[in-house]
């Protein structure tokens, strides 16, 4: 009964992903939160998988998805484009995660970071999978999301060309539909 008990604790501490804003917003004009995030990328996972050249365990790359954001209960979500606060992101984040799986039993909680840690690194098909989709889908949600002339940072589409330019290594097709949403993005005025 124990175990049961944690796994339930674990489901209470992973409602506080609710409550993480990102800084992508959504169709009603409010800001997107962490769990919302994790749960579209999952699903588009299940939905583009086909134009990726290897062949992946997508059930692992979904559980990968539903965990990668999780560091950011206690760290916060960072911008993708903030240099400064991507620095250390990734260790306030692993700290984050190891504080929400602690309450896990000690297997399924190894199991979870050895799976955060492998989305971190992309060194699996899974994990390279897994951050395309991560790309894209913050590319597509800018551009449904975003009024038409918004940019307030005065990105550039060159800048998020090359932030997404990895995309390029593993999918052609992928890389190709990248492409196309940034000057989607450009001709919305979104980037410059």
């Amino acid at each position: 009964m124990e175990a049961i008990e944690s796994k339930v604790d674990f489901v209470k501490e992973i409602e506080k992903l609710k409550t993480v804003t990102r800084f992508n917003r959504t169709l009603d004009g409010r800001f997107e939160n962490s769990a919302e995030h994790s749960w579209q990328v999952a699903l588009v996972a299940n939905l583009f998988q086909d134009y990726f050249p290897e062949k992946l365990d997508i059930g692992k790359v979904t559980l990968m998805l539903l965990l990668h954001d999780l560091g950011e209960i206690y760290a916060g979500d960072t911008w993708v484009y903030d240099t400064t606060g991507k620095a250390v992101s990734h260790d306030k984040e692993y700290l984050s995660l190891q504080k929400s799986l602690a309450i896990l039993p000690i297997i399924q909680g190894e199991k979870f970071t050895e799976l955060w840690f492998e989305f971190e690194k992309g060194n699996s098909p899974e994990a390279r999978y897994a951050r395309i989709i991560d790309a894209l889908v913050s590319l597509i949600n800018h551009l449904v999301v975003s009024e038409e002339g918004y940019n307030p940072d005065k990105l550039t589409a060159e800048r998020v060309l090359t932030k997404k330019a990895f995309i390029k290594e593993d999918s052609e097709i992928l890389w190709q539909l990248a492409k196309e949403l940034i000057e989607k993005s450009v001709e919305k005025g979104l980037y410059s």
